[in-house]
């Protein structure tokens, strides 16, 4: 055996270990400082309100303030109680964490459902909930495509009925931060020993007349709870949702 050569080889690979290992800490230290940057980042007011309610924040705070307009869109199926609609060949759930297959198994049954986004914290035991998405961009949070499964098979769906309106003259207005929306719920709505796990950029539905609803945008934050609550992303109003869409 060449032991100079053996030599050489576990001396490069221990350097080479080290670099991943050195590597990982930097990412690990990154995201920590990047975390406590955005925690940072709530007003002095809503960090001593968090502390006084022993509220914890475990989501990342996004940052970005995109500008936005709200959307008009027709509702059709208030009315009607649907029924699940049976897929010709069922398709295995797990392909529910990976979308584009998913949809790419799904395709021919529901032509529209490159416009969806899975979201796990409002599926429910047997079915996955996808939300619409307004420019295919952000999802429009009270509005659901249903995936009914068991046996680890989709077997059948619902899907929305609900149209973009073409006439749209909504001003395109710049949003408040996140930072801003989770301080309001902190300081004024948010329980004791709340803990916050997720805060996502979205759109909210709400009745604008008997054949018009209009999608706002909202922050969406989400508590280890179960419930959710809803800033109205441009005037930082909050929406208070039906009882039904909280789980706690």
């Amino acid at each position: 055996m060449d032991w100079g050569r053996a030599k050489s080889v576990l001396i490069c690979a221990f350097l080479l270990l080290n670099v991943l290992l050195g590597y990982q800490l930097w990412v690990d230290v990154r995201d920590q400082a990047q975390s406590n940057l955005d925690f940072t980042s709530l007003s002095d007011n809503a960090q001593q309100a968090m502390e006084d309610k022993h509220i914890q924040v475990t989501a990342q705070i996004p940052r970005d303030t995109p500008i936005l307009s709200k959307v008009i869109y027709q509702y059709t199926g208030q009315d009607v109680v649907p029924t699940p609609i049976k897929l010709k060949s069922s398709v295995d759930s797990q392909l529910i964490f990976n979308e584009d297959e998913l949809r790419n198994q799904l395709s021919n049954e529901i032509p529209d459902i490159e416009n969806y986004r899975y979201d796990p914290l409002v599926s429910e035991e047997s079915i996955f909930m996808m939300h619409p998405l307004i420019n295919s961009d952000l999802p429009l949070f009270n509005m659901n495509l249903q995936l009914y499964y068991s046996n680890q098979k989709i077997t059948s769906y619902i899907e929305p009925q609900w149209t973009v309106s073409s006439n749209q003259d909504q001003p395109k207005q710049e949003i408040i931060s996140a930072s801003n929306a989770l301080g309001t719920l902190i300081e004024k709505e948010l329980p004791e020993s709340s803990v916050v796990k997720d805060i996502a950029l979205g759109f909210y539905g709400q009745t604008l007349d008997t054949t018009h609803q209009l999608a706002v945008p909202v922050w969406r934050v989400a508590l280890d709870s179960g419930a959710f609550y809803y800033v109205q992303a441009v005037n930082g109003e909050v929406i208070v949702p039906p009882a039904a869409e909280n789980k706690e």
